[in-house]
């Protein structure tokens, strides 16, 4: 009887000895990861809020716009040609702004890169005369970009931020948008 009870022992054993294995290996996989992941968590970028961003209406950004009491800065994305496709056959999408915006495209797309962080902190420090005191007023087509562009604007010290929701309501309200380059730091 005992010789049945030690078997049975050991294959609760070696059963528990599989398990706790395999449960380990989850923990250490888990705990890595969250090592590994813990300072790059790219979207905390815009999903907390800078308590610094007044959002902006309508009548506020119109009154603004006759004033030029501010600067406006559209941060909707510019696309670029794909490789594929024959020089001769590109014709890139016009950007329809709001009358006076300043286009600096890409500085608000979640992927941040070395060249579109130059651009955005030259691109800042010219179009505010390195002014981090200058009212600052950020848009998009709907508010997306404009809210990670503003973000890293008040990152970069910048702190008279705003936030406008977007030329789609510029134009629903029956304003007019305008035709615009973007910024050339050369």
């Amino acid at each position: 009887m005992t010789k049945y009870l030690n078997e049975i022992y050991l294959l609760k054993m070696s059963f528990f000895n599989k398990n706790i294995n395999k449960l380990f290996v989850v923990f250490l996989f888990i705990f890595f990861n969250k090592i590994a992941y813990s300072n790059q968590n790219p979207l905390l970028e815009w999903e907390t809020h800078s308590e610094d961003i007044e959002i902006l209406s309508i009548d506020e950004i119109y009154e603004i716009v006759n004033s030029k009491k501010a600067i406006l800065v559209d941060s909707w994305k510019k696309d670029k040609r794909p490789d594929a496709l024959n020089k001769k056959k590109w014709f890139p999408p016009k950007r329809y702004s709001i009358p006076g915006a300043i286009w600096m495209p890409n500085i608000g797309r979640e992927t941040l890169t070395v060249d579109t962080r130059e651009y955005l902190q030259n691109g800042l420090k010219k179009i505010t005369k390195n002014n981090k005191d200058e009212k600052l007023i950020f848009f998009c087509r709907r508010g997306y970009y404009s809210k990670i562009a503003a973000e890293r604007a008040i990152k970069l010290g910048y702190k008279n931020i705003s936030l406008f929701p977007g030329t789609d309501l510029w134009e629903d309200a029956g304003y007019q948008l305008v035709v615009i380059n973007p910024l050339n730091l050369n």
